[in-house]
């Protein structure tokens, strides 16, 4: 029963940015890749997503000494952006192709500092 509730969190602080214009798909997972809170058929978007940002993190942190913020990926039908939340959890966007993406990363930002609040 616990675990109905907190998924209803989750996809409550994930609404906003569900509803964004341009975006396809959201998820959540652990940094691990392991969803949290997706629709279905999302966990190879943030299997994919938690390699890309450990691999981001490991070369900006040997090169830099520093996180990067987000990883994204510009492809034919659009853009996937991969952002930490915290350092438990990461959040995973897809959006269409001529999407302002960065509307879409504030709010990606915002939803991130919720999600780190309560992990």
């Amino acid at each position: 029963m616990n675990e109905g509730k907190i998924s209803d969190i989750y996809n409550n602080i994930l609404s906003d940015l569900k509803k964004m214009k341009g975006v396809k798909r959201i998820a959540l997972a652990g940094r691990d890749g392991f969803l949290i809170g997706a629709s279905e058929g999302s966990e190879t978007l943030t299997m994919m997503s938690a390699i890309m940002l450990r691999a981001a993190e490991t070369v900006t942190n040997k090169l830099e000494k520093a996180n990067p913020s987000r990883v994204i990926i510009d492809y034919n039908g659009g853009k996937l952006i991969a952002a930490p939340a915290g350092s438990k959890a990461l959040i995973s966007v897809m959006t269409e192709q001529d999407t302002k993406i960065e509307p879409v990363i504030t709010e990606i930002e915002r939803t991130a500092l919720k999600i780190k609040d309560i992990l």
